[in-house]
């Protein structure tokens, strides 16, 4: 049974079943036990405590009934009030490690630790060592430094400076020594240098057995390179980002193994990879791969010019979700010179990779796609969505996207000058999406005609000499323009040669294939959607990434609070505590693009920028003295200490990250 208690409501619901029910504890405690929110003031004060106090009872209760200790698979620890995270407040810190690690030693067999992944620095520390006796722990995420000095002299000093030491090396792969059960593992390589080099890496896997889902990210090329990615285990998903040792030539090699063949979910991250053909080859060799996720914003991957291409140079015949985040050759005048409109057939030829990713869907390179969401869709402009599904309603806008239309166009499309956002931010390629949609439906010009003709002869009934619908004509028929055209041709001489002509026009164009599977192939036509992985998450494509895995665990508020630094050049963009994470969109300053390649001002003008939008933390509530408190003059007979309260958090506010949605 899964019970998610707030504040002291998990404590106290195990000892009142103890002392009370003591048999049908066994069956009505939970074995996830989620503690979110801060310590209750009031239960601080009673039991002398500075902070931690549900976490102190929660261990005396699994300590003094071991049955229920085993019970306990899944433990969220609380977020430390950032009180103390405000400046370096190493010892306070620790103090709540251990204590996590005082809980984690009475729970034999528990499987996930959640809201705490510190960094490791190849010092012995409680928590990590609480964790590797775990035999059936799960999953587990290693946040790993640069090694603190030693005495001893690594073998790879001279060819790899940094290395660990014997004593480092031996202490580091003992703490997988008992994970026989581990599925998930997270390697994150501070600041770009983890200390783990290739053989610790082989030996570390062997000592794995059950180890399907792996994520590697920012270690450097002696830390990771091709050796180390052919010697992996067969995995079920695999996430590779920031490597740079890993380049075309070893995913080429990798996919070409057996031990590649098992994968279902691949994730790509600044890999830079060159050729287009790598990627042909990855789809093409992964024969159940069902999920690929690709994120290159500084290299464009191409064609070579001079060869020949057959489409689809894309293909896979299981995959059901894309995510495609590719860098353009010319973002720069993408936007500001549309040639042709996403909506009009043919499509003009394009060396880009958007265009080859287009005319494989088109030409059923993947039969089962379910979903495709490419953020960067601007080379050549909506190719992408056009090759989809359209958009449900219409309506590709999110009501809080509003805010991101210049101001002359007052929360509409329709009425402005067409501005195209560029960047990969989901507001922008929203904006975009709906802006082509509107075009399309005001194009009649080349949509589908629609001839209604009369084929009846001229013989009229008697009785309709004089029918009531001659003097008063159906409101709904006139509407559409029927009864007028029967106007036209009353007068005309009956002509029997050939049908009549009652109405003639043509339909407005669709942004999109309609249709569930293409009628001449029968392979799926997918969704284009543009929503993030967590809402409100709109910044790089919305996938979800390390910056708010690390931020959820506190593992860069344990770093600043311990003195660590944590945001070195090497490592990916992290958002301090300061920084916001959360883009819900405000007024745009976009430019004025144009619908050709002529401008209004005798020049193309800039591509504009993402929107630059409003964020909140997330790395925690608001300070104690921020929030609402009861002011007591109600009943202030009964003094303070009866009536004083603090208003506490929602636990809907402090969503956690799971790990495996980073895959």
């Amino acid at each position: 049974m899964s019970v998610v208690a707030t504040k002291t409501e998990t404590a106290v619901r195990l000892n009142r079943a103890d002392h009370i029910f003591p048999i049908l504890a066994i069956f009505i405690l939970p074995s996830i036990i989620h503690i979110v929110g801060n310590d209750s003031p009031a239960q601080l004060k009673k039991y002398r405590l500075k902070r931690g106090s549900r976490l102190k009872l929660l261990r005396r209760t699994l300590r003094e009934r071991k049955l229920l200790a085993n019970l306990v698979y899944e433990l969220r620890v609380p977020q430390l009030d950032l009180l103390f995270t405000t400046t370096k407040q190493g010892g306070q810190w620790e103090e709540h490690r251990d204590l996590v690690a005082s809980v984690v030693m009475v729970c034999p067999n528990l499987e996930r630790l959640l809201g705490l992944s510190i960094p490791y620095h190849h010092n012995f520390d409680r928590l990590t060592h609480a964790l590797s006796t775990r035999k059936k722990l799960k999953e587990h995420t290693w946040v790993l430094g640069e090694a603190a000095q030693t005495s001893e002299l690594s073998p790879r000093d001279d060819s790899c400076p940094g290395s660990l030491g014997p004593s480092q090396m031996f202490e580091f792969l003992n703490y997988h020594t008992s994970w026989t059960s581990l599925e998930t593992l997270m390697l994150y390589g501070l600041n770009g240098n983890g200390a783990l080099e290739p053989s610790i890496s082989l030996r570390m896997f062997n000592l794995l057995p059950s180890l399907r889902n792996l994520c590697i990210t920012s270690f450097n090329k002696d830390s990771f390179d091709n050796s180390t990615l052919l010697c992996l285990p067969p995995l079920e998903s695999l996430r590779l980002e920031n490597l740079p040792g890993i380049t075309d030539a070893g995913l080429s090699q990798y996919t070409s193994r057996p031990e590649s063949l098992s994968l279902k979910a691949l994730v790509l991250v600044e890999q830079n990879i060159e050729s287009l053909l790598v990627i042909s080859k990855i789809l093409a060799s992964l024969r159940q791969l069902e999920r690929f996720k690709i994120v290159q914003t500084e290299k464009c991957p191409t064609l070579p010019d001079e060869h020949m291409i057959f489409q689809p140079v894309l293909a896979s015949s299981t995959l059901k979700y894309l995510h495609w985040d590719v860098a353009c050759p010319d973002p720069g005048t993408a936007l500001t010179q549309l040639d042709t409109l996403p909506f009009h057939k043919p499509t003009k030829p394009s060396n880009t990779p958007n265009f080859h990713l287009a005319q494989s869907i088109i030409s059923a390179g993947f039969p089962q796609l379910a979903a495709l969401r490419a953020p960067c869709d601007v080379e050549p402009p909506g190719a992408l969505q056009a090759a989809c599904r359209p958009i449900l309603k219409g309506q590709a806008l999110l009501r809080p996207d509003r805010y991101s239309l210049p101001r002359s166009s007052h929360g509409s499309v329709n009425i402005r000058p067409l501005a195209l956002p560029a960047g990969n931010n989901l507001t922008s390629a929203r904006i975009r999406a709906q802006t082509f949609i509107d075009m399309a439906a005001k194009d009649t010009e080349a949509g589908m005609p629609v001839l209604i003709q009369d084929y009846s002869d001229a013989y009229v009934p008697d009785n309709a000499q004089h029918s009531q619908f001659e003097d008063e004509p159906d409101q709904e028929t006139d509407d559409y323009g029927i009864w007028a055209a029967c106007e036209r041709f009353k007068h005309q001489d009956n002509d029997h040669s050939g049908p009549k002509t009652v109405y003639e026009f043509r339909m407005p164009t669709l942004m999109g294939r309609s249709g569930f599977k293409d009628p001449a192939t029968g392979a799926s036509i997918p969704h284009f959607i543009l929503h993030p992985d967590i809402p409100g998450q709109e910044a790089d494509g919305g996938l979800i990434g390390w910056k708010q895995l690390l931020a959820s665990n506190q593992s860069l508020s344990y770093a600043a609070g311990v003195g660590v630094n944590c945001f070195g050049s090497g490592s990916p963009s992290i958002l301090s505590p300061e920084e916001s994470m959360s883009p819900a969109s405000t007024i745009s300053r976009f430019g004025w693009g144009s619908l050709s390649g002529r401008s209004m001002m005798g020049t193309s003008p800039t591509t504009p920028t993402t929107p630059i939008t409003p964020m909140s933390s997330v790395l925690g509530s608001a300070l104690p003295w921020d929030k609402d408190t009861c002011t007591g003059t109600w009943n202030h007979k009964m003094g303070r200490d009866w009536w004083f309260h603090m208003e506490r958090d929602r636990p809907g506010n402090q969503e956690l990250i799971d790990i495996r949605q980073l895959f």
